[in-house]
C-alpha cells in the first residue's frame, strides 16, 4: 500500500470517527470512602470534635485534617515511644501521610490548622536555644581566659625546664548547643542527617508539594536518596559521609515522619514510573472527596490543640544502661496481639485480590496498623489531661487502628492507586496515548512504538494488547493493507484526539 493510498484510507476513516475515550489518559477512580459519624468518633475519640470543627473552619475535608493530625503526632513523639508487638518486632511511630487532591481541595489549609500550634512550641525552643547560646558564649570566654592562663604557666615551665601544669578542665571549650527542631522542609540528605543527629527524638518533614520530594529520590547518584528515606521510615541506624569532613554523621535511630500534599496526576506519574522498592508502599495516602466551600463560621480551638501537642512533646526518651537515649516501648497485651494476628490474615487475603504496587502497599498494612495503634493511644493521652500515661496497647487501640487503616485508608489507597494498579495492557495503552499527544502523531506503527524502548512496550507480545485497548477506546484504527505480502501494522490516529492537546 503506497503512502498516498494510506492517506486516502485514513481520510476516509475520519468521516466516521467517534469521540475517543478520555479515561485512557486518566481512568475513573473508585469513589472516596467515608467513615460514618459513629466510626469517626470511635477512631478519634476525644479528638474527633476538634478535627470536625477545624475542617469546617478551613473548608477542608475532615480526612485531610485527621491525616495531618496523625502525621504531626507521629513527628512530635518520634523516638520517645515505639510499639513492640512481639519480642523480636518493634515499630517506630513514624507515619508518612500524603494528602492527595486537586489544587484548592483544602490540603494546605488542613495542614495549617494542625501545624500552626507547632509555631508556639518552636518559639519556646528558640528562646531556650538563645539562652543556651548566651550561656555558651559566657563559658567560652571563661574557658579562653583559663586556657590563656594555663598556656602562660606552661610556657614558663618549659623555659625553666620543669614539668608543665596539667590543663585544667576549666580551660576546655564547652560544647556548642544545637537548636532543637521539630519540623524540617526540603533539605539535602546531608543536612537532614545532621539535623537528625542533633535531634535524637526525630523530625517531621513538611512539604506542601511532595512531588518534589519524590522526584528528589533520584536527583543524585541515580536514586541514592531512597535508602536513606527507607531507613528513616524504619527508625534504623544510619551513617552519612560528608564532603568536607572526614567523620561521618552517625544516627542511632533515624526516624522522620512525613506530611504533605500532591496532585493526583503527579502522584500517578510517580507511582507508574518509580521502582517498586517499598518506599511508596509506606505512604499512607488520603484522597477524600472535596469539601463544599463554606463561609468561615467556626473558629478553631487553638488552645485545645496546643495543650495537646505540648503534652506529647513533653514525653521523654529513656536512657539505657550505657547512657544512650532509647525509646520507651509500648507492648501489646494478649488480646491486642490476637486482633493484630487476625488483621494480618485479612491482609493476606486482600493481597491476593490486587497486584503491582498496590499489592506492596497492602503488604505494609500490618506494620502501619501497629504504628497507628500507638498514635491513636497517644492522641487519647494528648487530648485528655486525666488520661494516664500510655504503657501498653490493648484490643481497643488495635481495633480502632484496624478500622482506620484496614477499612478506611485501604480504600483511599485503592482510589489513589487506580492508575498504577491498572492491567499491563491498559498501562501500555496509556503510554502510547501519551506518545500520540506529545508528538502530535497522525499515524503510529508497532515498529515505532518498539523502537522507543519504553518499559512494558518492548515486544510485540506487550504492544499488541495495548493497541487493542486503544482501538476499543476509539483512539486509533488499523490502516487496511490492500497489497500483497505481510499486513501492515500501521494505525491511523483519531483526529478528534487533537482536541485533548
Amino acid at each position: 500500500m503506497s503512502g498516498a493510498q494510506e492517506r486516502e484510507s485514513a481520510v476516509a476513516q475520519r468521516l466516521a470517527w467517534p469521540e475517543p475515550d478520555k479515561t485512557i489518559l486518566r481512568p475513573e477512580r473508585p469513589p472516596a470512602p467515608v467513615l460514618s459519624d459513629s466510626q469517626f468518633n470511635e477512631v478519634f475519640g476525644g479528638g474527633a470534635d476538634w478535627i470536625r470543627k477545624a475542617a469546617a473552619a478551613k473548608s477542608a475535608p475532615v480526612d485531610f485534617v485527621a491525616g495531618a493530625l496523625l502525621a504531626t503526632i507521629s513527628g512530635l513523639v518520634g523516638n520517645a515511644r515505639w510499639v513492640r508487638p512481639a519480642p523480636d518486632w518493634s515499630e517506630p511511630l513514624a507515619l508518612w501521610v500524603m494528602l492527595v487532591g486537586d489544587p484548592s481541595s483544602g490540603k494546605s489549609p488542613a495542614m495549617e490548622a494542625v501545624l500552626h500550634p507547632l509555631t508556639n512550641i518552636e518559639e519556646d525552643l528558640t528562646a531556650q536555644y538563645k539562652a543556651e547560646l548566651k550561656k555558651w558564649d559566657h563559658e567560652s570566654e571563661l574557658a579562653k581566659l583559663s586556657h590563656d592562663a594555663w598556656e602562660a604557666r606552661a610556657k614558663k615551665a618549659f623555659a625553666r625546664d620543669t614539668d608543665p601544669p596539667d590543663k585544667p578542665a576549666s580551660a576546655e571549650k564547652p560544647v556548642l548547643p544545637h537548636r532543637k527542631r521539630i519540623r524540617i522542609g526540603d533539605v539535602t540528605i546531608e543536612k537532614t542527617a545532621e539535623l537528625s543527629s542533633q535531634n535524637p527524638r526525630g523530625l517531621l518533614l513538611v512539604d506542601d508539594e511532595l512531588a518534589g520530594w519524590l522526584q528528589g529520590m533520584s536527583r543524585y547518584n541515580g536514586g541514592g536518596d531512597r535508602p536513606f528515606w527507607l531507613q528513616a521510615n524504619g527508625g534504623r541506624s544510619y551513617s552519612v559521609d560528608r564532603k568536607n569532613n572526614p567523620d561521618p554523621i552517625i544516627i542511632d535511630r533515624l526516624c522522620i515522619s512525613v506530611m504533605g500534599g500532591i496532585q493526583p496526576d503527579r502522584l500517578d506519574s510517580s507511582l507508574l514510573h518509580s521502582e517498586d522498592d517499598g518506599l511508596l508502599a509506606r505512604l499512607l495516602t488520603v484522597y477524600p472527596a472535596e469539601a463544599p466551600l463554606k463561609r468561615h463560621a467556626v473558629a478553631i480551638d487553638k488552645d485545645f490543640i496546643l495543650k495537646a501537642m505540648k503534652r506529647l512533646f513533653d514525653l521523654q526518651l529513656a536512657t539505657s544502661e550505657d547512657g544512650k537515649l532509647t525509646p520507651v516501648y509500648l507492648n501489646l497485651n494478649e488480646e491486642a496481639q490476637d486482633k493484630l494476628f487476625a488483621f494480618r490474615e485479612q491482609c493476606c487475603a486482600w493481597e491476593k485480590e490486587v497486584d503491582g504496587k498496590l499489592k506492596s502497599h497492602i503488604g505494609k498494612l500490618p506494620g502501619l496498623t501497629v504504628r497507628m495503634a500507638g498514635v491513636l493511644a497517644l492522641l487519647d493521652y494528648a487530648v485528655d489531661p486525666e488520661c494516664p500515661a500510655v504503657t501498653d496497647l490493648d484490643s481497643g487501640h488495635m481495633s480502632r487502628a484496624c478500622l482506620l487503616v484496614g477499612d478506611h485508608y485501604r480504600l483511599h489507597a485503592y482510589r489513589t492507586y487506580g492508575a498504577a494498579s491498572a492491567p499491563p495492557e491498559v498501562k501500555g495503552a496509556r503510554k502510547i496515548a501519551e506518545m500520540i499527544l506529545n508528538d502530535e502523531l497522525t499515524k503510529i506503527t508497532t515498529r515505532e512504538i518498539q523502537k522507543r524502548g519504553q518499559r512494558g512496550l518492548t515486544s510485540a507480545k506487550e504492544i499488541h494488547p495495548a493497541i487493542d485497548v486503544l482501538i476499543s477506546a476509539d483512539w486509533i484504527a488499523p490502516i487496511k493493507s490492500t497489497g500483497p505480502g505481510r499486513p501492515s501494522k500501521a494505525y491511523a490516529v483519531n483526529p478528534l484526539v487533537k482536541q485533548m492537546r
